[in-house]
């Protein structure tokens, strides 16, 4: 395997979740695709195939919907928020203290 080939395949992979993914998730493009292909209600739902062909990860994107859009964005800062930065640093800084 060539490092440049996995490096290139690993930022597209990445800028496109970052990209399409994330902001129609948010609902983002909800107002100016007619089509609803890239709505919050039409993307990566209903089958296998078209799941497979907008959202190629190993995540829903029904859970990520509740864990993301609901449980972090309703309580960002507060103690319940998943992705609270501060106590998810906190492995990080335990891992730094024990490597140094």
């Amino acid at each position: 395997p060539n490092p440049l080939t996995v490096a290139a395949l690993s930022l597209w992979t990445h800028s496109a979740w970052t990209m399409i993914g994330h902001h129609v998730c948010h609902g983002g493009y909800n107002r100016i695709d007619p089509s609803g292909e890239y709505s919050s209600r039409g993307f990566a739902l209903g089958s296998l195939g078209k799941r497979v062909q907008d959202w190629f990860d190993w995540m829903l994107p029904e859970a990520w919907n509740l864990e993301h859009n609901n449980l972090h964005h309703y309580r960002l800062g507060e103690d319940a928020d998943p992705d609270l930065v501060e106590r998810n640093a906190d492995t990080w800084t335990g891992i730094q203290r024990f490597i140094m």
